[in-house]
């Protein structure tokens, strides 16, 4: 029995926090009624955009235009290349396809998740707590300084723990907590080991 993919990409816009009349370019996703999102780390003036793409015939608007459809054509290679390999094609699927995002990798935050999930029968409720908040400074880190909110393992490496290190001794509590001396930030870096 044949089933139908319904498919679709489609470009949106959102505006900026920084710049009134500048919007980011997000790529849509459609895939049986499921859809995903990812920013195309592009700009483009209010007054430029209109209905999916750039108006005008500007330069600029030729360039965001062009890149818009090199965008489009690789995603629909994704997915000609999954239906020729009968594989299931989701939105999701095609977004990390487009993205070099392998099925298999695995992301910080989501490791941390299943490790609390797991570890809350398995720990007493002060180290649950403590693991916790090494949690909670690493979102903020990932937040701040990488302006992300997950990133994957395969891209941990010895400068993100100095980062990460040198962030949580410049870091200012604004509630009851005192800020991260020496030995709290070693300890907070020694819970990413096994």
């Amino acid at each position: 029995m044949e089933t139908r993919t319904t498919y679709s990409t489609a470009f949106i816009v959102r505006p900026s926090k920084g710049i009134k009349q500048e919007l980011f370019i997000y790529c849509g996703i459609t895939v049986n009624s499921q859809r995903a999102e990812f920013s195309i780390k592009r700009t483009v003036l209010e007054s430029l955009w209109d209905n999916g793409k750039a108006k005008g015939n500007s330069e600029g608007a030729r360039t965001i235009n062009n890149y818009l459809k090199q965008i489009e054509a690789k995603i629909f290679e994704h997915y000609r290349e999954k239906l020729a390999k009968n594989e299931l094609v989701t939105a999701d699927g095609l977004k990390n396809a487009y993205l070099g995002i392998s099925a298999n990798q695995q992301s910080l935050v989501s490791l941390i998740n299943y490790h609390n999930d797991i570890m809350k029968t398995q720990l007493e409720w002060g180290t649950l707590k403590n693991y916790g908040t090494t949690q909670k400074y690493i979102t903020m880190f990932l937040d701040k300084h990488l302006r992300t909110s997950d990133i994957f393992l395969s891209q941990l490496n010895y400068k993100f723990l100095v980062d990460f290190e040198m962030f949580l001794k410049a870091h200012q509590p604004t509630d009851h907590q005192k800020p991260c001396g020496q030995n709290t930030a070693m300890k907070h870096i020694e819970r990413f080991g096994p």
